[in-house]
């Protein structure tokens, strides 16, 4: 569980913060790291944590993980926004997504919110849904928002020396979840390393 846990909690640890009463949404819930983000996000605080995914068995899974809510991505676009727009005083969003799914996401949370000095700290991760979205320049004068990245580059070595024994152990002790499929190592393939929603073992 390391790689896909680390990605959520170095996010938050390090590039946000005390997260304590706060709301999270996960951009790209379904995925192995955004699973793992759900209930990392409540194990160090969140009131409330927001699943946002296209596979929408896996979404039911993930309420049970810990997520109060659920987005399902696979609605019309007006669906879509209008989920995201119920959604809009988040504090935190953690995107595994960005591209296409970040500009929906943008364009109907920001317009929405109720104070738009209530700072919301979007924490780019992954890029599942695109490498590039275009962001208005209204939205960064007219909202709180700070956009943030969070990978290997922009947190300081000595952080991650710190924090990773510390989520070692959680993960050894049991503390978080998440699904592993075994398989014969004959049965290796290209497909199932592209698959991100499931985490494999190959057994010799």
């Amino acid at each position: 569980m390391m790689n896909p846990a680390m990605s959520s909690w170095m996010a938050l640890k390090d590039r946000v913060g005390d997260i304590t009463g706060k709301t999270v949404l996960v951009l790209g819930a379904t995925g192995a790291a955004g699973q793992l983000a759900v209930q990392i996000s409540k194990y160090l605080g969140a009131k409330t944590v927001i699943a946002a995914g296209r596979d929408e068995a896996k979404l039911a899974m993930v309420r049970g993980l810990g997520a109060d809510q659920t987005i399902a991505l696979t609605g019309t676009d007006e669906d879509v926004k209008a989920a995201f727009a119920a959604v809009a005083d988040v504090d935190v969003v953690l995107d595994y997504l960005w591209g296409s799914v970040a500009e929906k996401a943008l364009q109907a949370i920001l317009p929405a919110r109720h104070d738009h000095s209530q700072l919301l700290s979007w924490v780019e991760i992954g890029s599942m849904s695109g490498g590039d979205i275009t962001l208005p320049s209204a939205y960064l004068r007219s909202v709180n928002l700070r956009l943030l990245g969070s990978g290997q580059g922009s947190i300081n070595g000595k952080v991650f020396a710190t924090e990773l024994p510390k989520l070692a152990q959680l993960i050894s002790a049991g503390t978080f979840q998440l699904a592993v499929q075994t398989l014969p190592f004959d049965e290796l393939s290209s497909e199932n390393w592209q698959d991100a929603s499931q985490r494999y073992v190959y057994v010799m």
